[in-house]
């Protein structure tokens, strides 16, 4: 397949688009249906549509498949992860994806591909952690042989800081806090959320972004949350204002 340069330098393999094909028999068009675990919709007459519908349907229920040997393991900042984590034979844990590793590199790529279709998001935001001269990192939670669940963060200039209400998200105006790490992407495959594992991430995120440094919680933000992030944030490191409103770091 063919790869494309990233700004290191690097060359990155495009990630899989999950796209269905249009197949027509004589003059009758095609019959789309829409799977209702993963809501890809596709042609069940197509062999192509009905291959990218299963790879599409394990990646969004299951996670990603991982091999034992990518990525760094790394400890959360409260040691919550299991104690297997210095074990030779991890079978759940935390790995740093390392910017060098150009088949890691392409598997996180795959997953942020996915998240931001999920979440309607640009694909132009992917390749920041990879960048030499940004502060940056991803990391992944791996369940056996796939990672389930991932994390892209961000440094963050004094500039970028915002307090968003979390009842109206509306952001404060004329209010710029500082902040110093940005979650840009985190996602949890569907099978395996409620399980606590997106604050996992996020705490081994602020404690191995920057080298030999935990970020405190307060200097943490979001990247405009959803709904379902708006409620992991307003659990993490929400502040209550003297109003009574909840409000959530959020960089922009």
């Amino acid at each position: 397949m063919r790869t494309t340069p990233n700004k290191t330098g690097k060359n990155v393999r495009p990630a899989k688009k999950y796209t269905q094909s249009r197949l027509a028999v004589g003059s009758s068009p095609s019959k789309f249906v829409k799977c209702p675990k993963c809501e890809m919709p596709y042609s069940p007459n197509s062999t192509r549509d009905i291959a990218a519908h299963k790879s599409f349907h394990d990646l969004v229920l299951k996670g990603r498949k991982w091999q034992k040997k990518w990525g760094v393991a790394v400890l959360p900042a409260s040691n919550e992860i299991t104690s297997s984590i210095h074990s030779s034979h991890i079978t759940e844990g935390i790995f740093k994806v390392r910017p060098d590793n150009l088949q890691e590199v392409n598997a996180m790529m795959e997953i942020m591909t996915m998240v931001n279709n999920e979440l309607h998001a640009p694909q132009d935001e992917n390749t920041f952690w990879m960048e030499e001269d940004i502060t940056g990192a991803a990391f992944v939670y791996v369940k056996g042989d796939r990672a389930v669940g991932a994390v892209t963060m961000e440094g963050l200039d004094d500039t970028r800081g915002r307090w968003m209400i979390y009842r109206s998200q509306k952001i404060v105006p004329k209010v710029l806090p500082k902040f110093e790490l940005g979650i840009s992407r985190i996602w949890v495959c569907r099978t395996q959320r409620g399980k606590n594992i997106a604050t996992k991430l996020l705490e081994a995120a602020r404690a191995n972004t920057i080298k030999d440094r935990v970020v405190s919680k307060q200097f943490v933000a979001w990247s405009q949350p959803t709904d379902a992030g708006g409620k992991l944030a307003s659990k993490y490191n929400s502040v209550k204002h003297k109003s009574g409103e909840l409000l959530l770091p959020c960089y922009i």
